[in-house]
């Protein structure tokens, strides 16, 4: 852990050479932060601070940055970002995810544009995607999820000049690829061992890092990407009923993105994909969800539910009710009642993925 107080530029490169990976803002893990370790006077302050000095540390380190956390920007070192990207990728280069349907169209389409124009900023991206009022949608949902998969990271930071030449406002990011970006200090290592392997490794460096954090929360943390399978096990996809006469799923995910669920099924993994039906007034799936943590003891009594033990899901889309609604699944996949955990069809998420819904 961090045992200084960051005051300078130098400071914050020696600290995530250190650490290894650093996330800017703070998060779940207490105390694993920039944040958390600067000087208060240089935090969001008219002097030079973090936020300045982004930039240059990405360059003159020559590290990765990107929101691979928890939806929150990170540093993470030359050292350790191929296993990052090895892992979170779970092996596939972005046309091999691709060909293999595991990445939707949009994603190729964005993701393509990256590799086109590199090093490109996000407005020149935006509008070469045509993401504009009544053209394309989701940008930076889909930005944020190429980030967490390593596929991309913002390489640098660009601010507007006045007359004088002096630099001001927000910067604004410009993404590439890790292969460009890094070169062959990425390309020769990414792929050069199994991602479980690649897990392991980066799990045992932040319990040296980060010592006082539980294996709960370093697997938690480390989740980030939907390539996510901590048991390296064959990955599942099920649909969950709701009944919003017992539970109001729809407010608690309003209010967290991550919630506790009964756990129905003994064969439910961390990692598998959970497809939340939720009954009347609504009838249709309205979430795709991640399940971050298992077999969780209830301690409860009474109520309508017989709850044995719980799961922690991760809410990672949420969908428009008349898309998956009970009408279409009948329709057309022959799915004429949720009444507990089952697998969800292939042909379901193939056409989700690839929006023909």
């Amino acid at each position: 852990m961090i045992d200084y107080i960051i005051r300078t530029k130098e400071d914050l490169k020696r600290a995530v050479e250190e650490m290894g990976i650093l996330p800017l803002f703070t998060n779940s893990i207490p105390g694993f932060s920039v944040e958390e370790h600067v000087d208060p006077k240089i935090w969001f302050t008219e002097e030079p601070g973090p936020w300045d000095w982004k930039g240059p540390v990405i360059r003159e380190m020559q590290c990765a940055y990107g929101k691979f956390f928890e939806h929150k920007a990170a540093f993470v070192s030359k050292e350790w970002f191929p296993d990052l990207a090895n892992f979170r990728r779970d092996g596939y280069d972005f046309d091999a995810r691709f060909d293999d349907e595991l990445a939707s169209y949009k994603d190729k389409a964005l993701f393509d544009l990256v590799d086109q124009k590199q090093p490109v900023l996000s407005a020149a991206l935006k509008k070469a995607g045509n993401y504009k009022k009544g053209g394309n949608t989701g940008f930076d949902t889909i930005m944020g999820r190429l980030q967490a998969q390593c596929y991309i990271l913002i390489s640098d930071f660009r601010y507007m000049t006045d007359r004088h030449g002096k630099e001001y406002g927000w910067g604004v990011a410009e993404y590439s690829t890790p292969e460009h970006f890094l070169g062959e200090a990425f390309t020769d290592r990414v792929y050069e061992r199994d991602p479980a392997e690649s897990y392991q490794k980066l799990l045992r460096h932040l319990k040296e890092v980060v010592p006082d954090a539980g294996d709960g929360a370093l697997v938690k943390f480390l989740s980030g990407g939907a390539a996510y399978r901590p048991d390296y096990g064959e990955h599942k996809d099920w649909i969950i009923p709701s009944n919003p006469k017992y539970y109001d799923i729809v407010g608690a995910f309003a209010a967290e993105r991550e919630i506790l669920w009964k756990q129905g099924n003994e064969n439910i993994h961390v990692g598998d994909t959970v497809y939340m039906y939720v009954g009347a007034p609504y009838s249709a799936i309205l979430y795709r969800c991640t399940v971050t943590e298992t077999g969780i003891p209830y301690t409860g009594k009474g109520g309508p539910v017989n709850l044995k033990q719980l799961m922690r899901i991760r809410m990672e889309e949420m969908y428009d009710g008349a898309m998956l609604h009970m009408s279409v699944l009948k329709s057309r996949y022959n799915i004429v009642t949720v009444r507990g955990p089952r697998f969800m069809p292939a042909e379901v998420i193939r056409d989700i993925r690839e929006g023909r819904l």
